[in-house]
């Protein structure tokens, strides 16, 4: 009999303990490693930029905001990652924050992230 009686107030400790359900807060908080894009910007996200082609006129300017953070507060997972052009521009290899670059003469601007290579690359068009 005492065995049983021991074992329910563990029981009773245990629920009181976990709180007892109630009303859930919502969705967790987005990572806050990640930044907002700009009307007309380029996401860098996890091995992709997004759009990956932009066409543009001479002197626009194109700001690049990383989005590569996933999970929550507690175990938030960002990815290095970096602007790197064919003409030698480039962002520093970052994690989080942004990037921008005005483009003044008409021609083709490749780009691509120093960690992914070609995988992971994108194209300016200004004209």
């Amino acid at each position: 009999m005492m065995t049983k009686r021991w074992c329910a107030g563990f029981a009773l400790i245990g629920l009181a303990a976990c709180g007892g359900g109630g009303e859930s807060s919502g969705p967790p908080p987005p990572p806050v490693g990640n930044t907002p894009v700009p009307t007309g910007g380029i996401t860098v996200q996890n091995n992709s930029y997004s759009p990956a082609a932009k066409t543009i006129a001479p002197g626009a300017t194109v700001e690049w905001a990383w989005n590569s953070c996933v999970g929550g507060y507690e175990g938030e997972t960002c990815v290095a990652h970096s602007v790197t052009f064919a003409d030698g521009a480039t962002s520093s290899l970052q994690e989080r924050g942004s990037y921008s670059r005005t483009f003044a003469t008409a021609g083709t601007y490749d780009y691509h992230c120093t960690s992914h290579g070609a995988a992971m690359s994108g194209r300016i068009t200004v004209q």
